[in-house]
């Protein structure tokens, strides 16, 4: 290799950095060498003669380029020397002493080989991405370095590493820098104008993608060299493929980049183009490190991109977009500088730039952790801080990922993997499918079908995939059954290359699964039992076994989940007419600031044959309560699996006292003394008690407040609700005796003598006296009726001495007319002075009535003159 990189500057470092230490951390901007150079010095060392070393690249299409630059370099045919290996693809040999590798590779390979045996050095390239599976890569690779292989070489790489948190990890970590071949890129920034109207004050979706396409259009037509255009997503893609495909000019190849193409299409999209001919790349994320792509000197940086956050709700992985951090987007417009100073165009502002995240959140905060976990578990771990991580997820995210373990028999209390654990481990997929084709192979003899387990890798398959249908058909059709079939009968309305994906991986999963391999393929096999589909689904999402709902008589397209989420299908889906489904995928919308759950994918079920085989367990619980609306206790026996009632019947005749007087002391708990209908007898009981309690606390009674009397709802309440059953039994029960239970016999006179219900003037009539909030009680009576009276009458006492108790009771007089027109506490004083206005004002408005000068001595009457004996 003739030409100078600017990595060979740290040469002699590196070498005698990576013999005498066994951790190394490089930085190095891209174009450096890093990748394609540094490796052939490794090859060369005499100390990995013997020993095999490990690239891993974080995508499939960057590790094939590598391997066959490498081979390129050495002479030598790709698989020699240097290989590769990634998920369904494999070349290397016997004398392959260089493996490129994927991440989640490397993690299998130590699962299967704990002490890496004939493995010198491991390299993680591009390590500042912390995808999920680097993450995991990096921990066993560590955890094998400290505690089985002292000797093994740990050399992370990358353009744009934090230095310093990962220096604390690795205390012992030798760092270098290669300064790198810098080119000057330009940055100008051009945000899609805003539309303002009255619903809209933001770019919208449509008018972003025209605004990019806008400024394309106006760099092909006058720029020199090949163009590389950053989007968020594959839907971005395809549709300015299309709109650009008709007005592209002949000297531009158009050349889509994600990561769902034939790994063929994705190197035609950065290989170099011939005959002056230059390339416009659309393409995601994937193109922000590790590739090349020849000839690049301009970026155009949508500033956006799509990352998989879990989402608990959905049990899934959702794509959501989201603003690219400054890391990110400092690599997006590097791209344009790797061979050429270039430029970069950002479709947005530089205050919006300004605002943004400096670098990336790591997926470890927001992936799913199912299979992260069950490798740690694998690994013998039981709490992932046993791992030396370079970060740890949130202790609630890894809860619910053990939880699920749990749940599926995978893991036991320990959070050890079970025998069937490990089985499905050992599963080359998702947790919850290989628990699901781990358990089809032990069902098969039960449903005398051999075909289930293939099945299994096929629907497992499908769902790895996105949606094979198109948006517009898959809106109104989520049967899972459906989408098989298209695969297995090849429907012309699949999505391109899908198809062979699917077949493929299925196959894969099936080779694995420990099954007889004389059966036939699945790809060749159109007759496999899909009537098993929904009890195939409901094993690897128990709780997403779902019925439909009945409202207001009726069924609906709302459904209930065991797990006790509601989700919906499409009204005008074909599965609507179904009672049970198992969904597969739901989708997460919001309507008037209400979120709804769509089902997406789903298998009809039978819930019996589901209980038959033990898949689900059906439990009876006896369901009690009050109820509103009928004011009745309703009680109903349940079958239910989880949340979801299968059967119910009526027993409420069967309830005992016990249970009746429970369920009543609940309601009285909940809604409080209001559920009681008090006559006047009883409210004014307790406003006598509350008095009494109030300003006569020396007499030591118990109190009768609210949360007092909830406190003792057992004696006054409990014994005398038993055999109640409804609103209107309850009105029917004396209060006024139940509340007297709390009261002994000598307390209840004693309520009887200090605060008294009537007031017996000279007249002999009884007046109520009202026990308000004032320490004086009220009685309201006429004037007439006082005559004679030369003390005012008093409450408080315990006997008719107690004078220190005595409290003056608050005299409203009444006119005969039985308005009031006066408040006293004080008769005598009344008598001696105010009586004489009032006496003169009711003599000329009633001249029947008796007025005497000298009320204090006068007899009571309540009759006018004239029936008055003199």
């Amino acid at each position: 290799m003739t030409q100078t990189l600017p990595i060979d500057a740290i040469k002699t470092d590196f070498l005698s950095s990576i013999q005498t230490n066994n951790t190394l951390i490089l930085t190095a901007p891209p174009g450096a060498g890093k990748s394609t150079c540094l490796p052939l010095w490794l090859l060369s060392m005499a100390c990995f003669a013997e020993q095999k070393i490990y690239l891993l690249q974080p995508r499939r299409v960057a590790a094939k380029n590598i391997a066959c630059f490498l081979s390129k370099q050495l002479g030598e045919n790709v698989g020699k020397t240097v290989g590769y290996r990634f998920k369904n693809e494999v070349k290397v040999s016997s004398d392959t002493r260089m493996e490129v590798i994927t991440e989640g590779i490397l993690t299998n390979i130590i699962q299967n080989d704990p002490e890496l045996e004939g493995c010198g050095l491991v390299i993680f390239d591009e390590f500042h991405e912390r995808s999920l599976q680097g993450d995991l890569a990096f921990a066993l690779a560590r955890d094998v370095q400290q505690g089985l292989r002292d000797d093994l070489k740990i050399l992370l790489m990358s353009a744009t590493l934090e230095i310093e948190p990962l220096t604390q990890k690795l205390p012992e970590a030798i760092c270098l820098a290669s300064e790198g071949r810098s080119y000057p890129v330009d940055i100008t920034y051009a945000p899609a104008p805003k539309v303002l109207n009255q619903s809209q004050s933001f770019v919208s979706f449509k008018q972003w993608r025209e605004h990019a396409l806008f400024i394309i259009n106006q760099q092909l037509k006058s720029h020199q060299g090949s163009i590389l255009v950053f989007l968020p997503g594959v839907a971005d893609i395809k549709y300015l493929c299309q709109q650009l495909a008709q007005t592209l000019p002949q000297h531009f190849s158009l050349a889509p980049l994600y990561g769902e193409l034939p790994l063929s299409e994705q190197q035609l999209a950065i290989a170099p183009t011939k005959n002056n001919v230059h390339k416009l790349v659309l393409a995601t994320n994937i193109a922000e490190t590790s590739l090349t792509i020849e000839g690049v000197n301009l970026v155009i940086d949508c500033g956006y991109e799509k990352s998989a956050v879990y989402d608990p709700k959905t049990l899934t992985n959702k794509l959501q977009q989201q603003a690219i951090s400054k890391a990110s987007a400092t690599q997006r417009a590097g791209r344009a500088g790797r061979l050429v100073a270039g430029s970069c165009i950002r479709l947005y502002s530089k205050e919006n730039y300004d605002r943004r995240d400096e670098s990336n959140t790591s997926d470890i905060q927001q992936a799913d952790l199912l299979p992260f976990v069950i490798e740690a578990s694998r690994w013998g771990v039981s709490a992932l801080k046993e791992l030396p991580l370079i970060e740890l997820p949130s202790s609630i995210k890894e809860k619910q990922a053990w939880q699920e373990l749990k749940s599926l028999s995978i893991v036991n209390e320990q959070q050890q993997l079970t025998q069937h654990g490990k089985s499905v481990a050992n599963m080359p997929t998702h947790p919850r499918f290989a628990h699901m084709i781990v358990m089809a192979k032990s069902l098969q003899e039960h449903v005398e079908c051999q075909d289930l387990v293939q099945l299994a890798c096929l629907i497992a398959a499908t769902l790895e995939e996105r949606d094979i249908f198109e948006r517009d058909r898959a809106k109104t059709n989520c049967n899972l059954v459906h989408r098989l079939e298209a695969i297995l009968q090849r429907h012309n309305h699949v999505k391109k290359g899908i198809r062979d994906r699917v077949i493929k991986q299925a196959n894969h999963l099936f080779n694995n699964s420990g099954m007889s391999k004389s059966q036939v393929t699945i790809g060749t096999n159109a007759n496999l039992p899909l009537s098993y589909v929904g009890m195939l689904l409901a094993l690897a999402y128990p709780e997403r076994i779902a019925k439909q709902r009945n409202v207001n008589g009726q069924l609906s397209a709302e459904y209930l989940t065991t797990g006790g989420k509601g989700v919906s299908l499409h009204e005008e889906d074909a599965l609507l007419i179904e009672p049970f489904l198992v969904v597969a995928q739901v989708g997460q919308y919001s309507f008037k600031n209400k979120e709804t759950m769509i089902i997406q994918l789903a298998a009809v079920v039978d819930i019996e044959l589901l209980i038959a085989l033990n898949i689900v367990f059906p439990i009876e619980k006896l369901h009690a309560t009050y109820d509103n609306n009928t004011d009745c206790i309703i009680a109903k026996k349940q079958v239910m699996v989880d949340a979801i009632v299968l059967k119910e019947t009526s027993v409420v005749d069967q309830l005992s006292e016990e249970h009746l007087a429970e369920l009543w002391l609940n309601e009285l708990h909940r809604t409080g003394l209001s559920l009681l209908t008090f006559s006047t007898k009883e409210r004014e009981l307790i406003e006598r008690w509350t008095w009494i309690t109030a300003h006569r606390s020396d007499l030591q009674l118990p109190k009768v407040s609210e949360a007092s009397l909830l406190g003792a709802a057992d004696i006054w309440f409990i014994p005398y609700v038993g055999k109640v059953k409804n609103k209107k039994q309850l009105e029917k029960l004396n209060i006024y005796d139940m509340l007297l239970t709390l009261l002994s016999y000598q307390q209840q006179q004693l309520i009887n003598k200090v605060a008294p219900t009537h007031f017996i003037g000279p007249t002999g009539r009884r007046c109520a006296i009202r026990y308000e909030n004032e320490k004086s009680p009220t009685v309201s009576l006429p004037m007439q009726e006082l005559y004679g009276l030369s003390i005012t009458p008093c409450v408080g006492m315990e006997h008719d001495t107690d004078n220190v108790n005595a409290i003056p009771l608050k005299l409203e007089i009444l006119s005969p007319a039985k308005r009031p027109i006066q408040i006293t506490q004080n008769l005598v004083e009344f008598w001696k002075g105010s009586y004489k206005a009032v006496q003169k004002d009711m003599k000329s408005q009633y001249p029947k009535h008796y007025w005497p000068d000298d009320p204090a001595n006068a007899k009571a009457t309540n009759k006018t003159k004239r029936h008055i004996k003199e």
